[in-house]
């Protein structure tokens, strides 16, 4: 078993766990269930408790630090979905439902500060997690000309096509919704499931900004956390 399958395979089981606030089998079932040797299964334990996932003493069992598990996924960090979600041990795959040539409309345009019309490309992706919906995304990729093109699925990687030229930040507002008809129907789940969302704004290294973005996330399948800092003194203490 390669180290990464087994760093994945891994982390179902540390998720499954963590659902059911028990420990993680022993070395011997582990070993058992992932298909690999003892030594294998120790370096990959190791690696998790490094990353402050899990603990582990001698003599006990080994369990989930359930903050540190949160704190795998960052909101401050970006990843390609498909990337966050290997991350965390699922098998992960995205599907894109609708790529097409459009002009801006004048909200998306507004925040991208380009004309109403400019030509970029609209996108619908879905992403799923061990065959199931995870997340969906819309959004727009501006371009210089209304010509097709081929691109990569990845916006990074499009973006860099396109423009010659990496994203380097995003501007990402959180917030909350409940599922209309279209989009419970795409994430098959019931209307009014409530879900996360992200607005997001691409910059590239020139300060262009050059894509917009709006998913859904079922909170189920990633939590996002954050950290902050704490700065006293506090106002009425």
């Amino acid at each position: 078993m390669t180290e990464s399958r087994l760093h994945n395979e891994l982390l179902r089981e540390v998720r499954e766990a963590a659902a059911a606030n028990s420990p993680l089998p022993g070395e011997l079932e582990l070993t058992s269930r992932l298909g690999c040797t003892r030594q294998q299964l120790r370096n990959a334990l190791a690696e998790l408790e490094r990353q402050g996932i899990l603990r582990r003493r001698q003599g006990a069992p080994t369990t989930v630090d359930h903050v540190g598990l949160r704190m795998s996924v960052r909101l401050e960090d970006q990843f390609e979905h498909t990337v966050l979600l290997s991350r965390m041990g699922y098998q992960a795959g995205v599907e894109i439902l609708a790529s097409q040539v459009e002009r801006l409309p004048a909200d998306v345009a507004a925040l991208l500060d380009v004309p109403e019309g400019s030509p970029a490309l609209r996108s619908v992706k879905r992403w799923r997690a061990d065959g199931q919906p995870a997340m969906l995304a819309s959004g727009y990729l501006l371009l210089p000309d209304f010509e097709e093109r081929e691109l990569d699925e990845s916006v990074f990687m499009a973006v860099t096509q396109v423009w010659n030229e990496s994203l380097v930040w995003e501007v990402a507002t959180p917030g909350a919704e409940a599922l209309d008809p279209e989009r419970a129907s795409l994430l098959e789940r019931p209307v009014g499931t409530p879900v996360l969302t992200f607005e997001l704004i691409g910059v590239s290294v020139s300060g262009r900004r050059l894509f917009y973005a709006f998913e859904h996330h079922l909170p189920e399948v990633v939590r996002y956390s954050f950290a902050r800092s704490v700065r006293p003194p506090w106002a009425g203490i």
